[in-house]
């Protein structure tokens, strides 16, 4: 049999929304999780621990006591949860959240998926993304994250979300009712596309056309894109932990080739402190700064 992953209560606390104070207190007084314990006595759980944490925390949102859900066996707190999921008040963003993280850590694709379109349908795809994908990510530390070498988990969740982007982008109608022109491109070993993709998803929302280049692309090439494309702007994100100097570097690069082109970039907090890249070179707060930006170009 393979061997489960194990948390800390750190972990879990960060995955399930729940408190380490709170998980302590929970297991004290009502017995709810029983982790093993290492030989300095410090905790660590399974996935089972944590997908029960998970659906306990759904149905704590849904308005429930935890008096109440620690006499339900596992079976009827699984029922309980997915009947809420079919009810009049799915919408909920963290119940939501929480659908996320429960079928992403079974790498169920067929729930993962039906909680993912339930979002969209339910928020439109740029509220959901706001307001249920990214604290989602945050929860399971893809966004803005500082690890070189994600779970798998994190890995299956985000090609799920990236193909529904993908798709529903697919199915606009394509009518540029601008004259500007948005070259989107990652650097040279970033690879997290869902900020660089909900930007696209804005931009076409807008009626401005799109170069996307996607993930890991050298100055260079971007270079030859925004001059072939006579692009006016260019978008990026630096997302992992490259060294400042190479960031620094990839935007001097893109400004001394491109003087004439508004170059946009978010991502890296130390480089959001002052602007080190000066002139052409914009500095986006977060996704509501570039919608901002945006509007004003129709």
């Amino acid at each position: 049999m393979a061997e489960q992953s194990t948390y800390s209560i750190s972990d879990l606390a960060s995955y399930s929304g729940v408190k380490a104070h709170t998980i302590r207190i929970w297991e004290k007084r009502y017995n709810l999780l029983c982790p093993s314990r290492s030989c300095t006595n410090i905790r660590a759980y399974c996935n089972n621990d944590l997908r029960k944490l998970i659906n306990i925390n759904s149905l704590i949102n849904a308005g429930w006591k935890i008096s109440k859900i620690v006499e339900l066996s596992d079976a009827e707190l699984e029922a309980e949860v997915k009947q809420l999921m079919s009810g009049k008040d799915s919408n909920c963003s963290d119940f939501l959240i929480n659908g996320l993280m429960t079928h992403m850590l079974q790498f169920d694709e067929g729930k993962f998926t039906d909680v993912l379109i339930h979002a969209f349908e339910s928020y439109g795809v740029k509220d959901a993304m706001l307001k249920i994908v990214y604290p989602f990510l945050k929860r399971i530390g893809v966004l803005w994250q500082t690890n070189d070498v994600s779970p798998a988990q994190e890995h299956f969740a985000s090609a799920i979300i990236r193909r529904k982007i993908l798709a529903t982008m697919d199915a606009m109608p394509k009518k540029y009712t601008s004259d500007k022109v948005f070259i989107l491109c990652l650097p040279p070993d970033e690879f997290h596309e869902l900020p660089l993709l909900l930007s696209q998803y804005i931009l076409l929302e807008h009626g401005i056309k799109t170069v996307y280049l996607g993930s890991s692309v050298p100055a260079d090439v971007a270079v030859v894109a925004a001059q072939q494309a006579k692009a006016t702007h260019l978008c990026t994100f630096f997302m992992s932990n490259s060294p400042m100097g190479m960031l620094k570097e990839y935007l001097v690069n893109l400004q001394s080739q491109l003087p004439d082109i508004k170059i946009l970039f978010s991502g890296c907090p130390e480089m959001c402190k002052k602007p080190i890249v000066p002139g052409n070179v914009i500095h986006l707060g977060g996704i509501a700064e570039f919608e901002e930006i945006v509007k004003g170009l129709e």
